[in-house]
């Protein structure tokens, strides 16, 4: 699903003011007039959004206040876990899409984050862990369910959304009290509700003078001096003072002469590379591709794989 533009479907700002009420544009014209100039989605009352998506206003607050009702929910299984998804229902789905997509072109984030942003990728993200002589990495624990609608209305008023703004679309943007597993703007928020922790964990490295990423919910430090044993310490001493938990099972630490891992690929080298394992497995796929042993139901997945193999190989130092 493609999103909408900025203005859906108006040509033009001036087309959408039009549309609106006399009362209603007199009260939100500055407004979205300054949300829209920052290219941040013009999102003032439910009124408003009501007549930018074409939408009653009474089914843009139902969605808003009673948002459960408008997710079908299901469970993968990945691993021996199961993890439970909220998808959207077509007409919030659009809403978040729209969101979601101007939000990210209209928000830049620091170099160090790379989760979720065009052009960035876990592999980028594993690059710059080259040559470390340690790797030490934490997970947040169900970050999603664990991320509630209030970080999330706090950080667009941060944004310069207004209380009122934000609230409803909190509500839009969540499953009813914590961020969407599923939603196609959760992605984007979770890297705006992390800036602030972002700044702490970088102020952390910079301490110690190593290196520090993170991707979605997995940070990772490295360095090339010895491992600073008092960074456990201060980065738990961190999350103890946010709403989010560290999982102990994703815990990782590993030194030379050890391999070291991040995001899957090994860093001791001067560019991140597939494990023996990994290797082993593409080869077994290129041979099942080459004697036509790959079903039809398989093959996309197992092109991913190849494709993923060849970029890692091709990459430059």
């Amino acid at each position: 699903m493609l999103a909408p533009p900025l203005l859906v479907s108006y040509s033009s700002l001036e087309d959408y003011l039009e549309a609106l009420d006399p009362g209603l544009r007199r009260l939100h014209e500055n407004r979205v007039r300054r949300l829209v100039e920052q290219g941040l989605p013009p999102v003032v009352s439910s009124r408003c959004l009501a007549v930018l998506f074409g939408y009653s206003t009474k089914f843009v607050n139902a969605m808003s206040q009673q948002n459960w009702k408008y997710y079908r929910t299901f469970a993968i299984r990945q691993g021996k876990k199961k993890r439970e998804i909220q998808a959207p229902k077509v007409a919030l789905k659009v809403i978040q899409k729209w969101f979601g997509h101007h939000l990210a072109s209209a928000i830049s984030f620091d170099d160090y984050v790379f989760g979720f942003i065009p052009g960035k990728s876990a592999p980028e993200a594993a690059k710059q862990h080259a040559n470390a002589r340690w790797v030490y990495s934490v997970d947040i624990n169900n970050f999603f369910p664990s991320t509630p609608k209030t970080i999330v209305e706090t950080s667009l008023i941060e944004l310069g959304y207004s209380d009122r703004a934000a609230k409803l679309m909190a509500g839009l943007l969540c499953h009813r009290e914590s961020l969407a597993q599923g939603s196609p703007a959760s992605p984007v928020l979770s890297n705006i509700v992390l800036k602030e922790l972002d700044v702490h964990l970088k102020a952390i490295a910079d301490n110690y003078q190593i290196r520090f990423t993170r991707y979605a919910d997995d940070i990772v430090f490295s360095g090339i001096e010895q491992f600073p044993k008092n960074i456990k310490e201060q980065v738990n001493g961190l999350f103890e003072q946010t709403c989010w938990n560290l999982s102990k099972e994703k815990e990782y630490f590993s030194e030379i002469p050890k391999r070291l891992k991040v995001h899957g690929l090994l860093v001791h080298g001067d560019k991140p590379r597939l494990t023996k394992g990994y290797r082993n497995r593409i080869r077994a796929y290129k041979h099942l591709l080459d004697t036509g042993q790959i079903k039809e139901k398989d093959l996309k997945r197992v092109m991913g794989h190849l494709k993923y193999a060849e970029s890692i190989d091709d990459q430059k130092e």
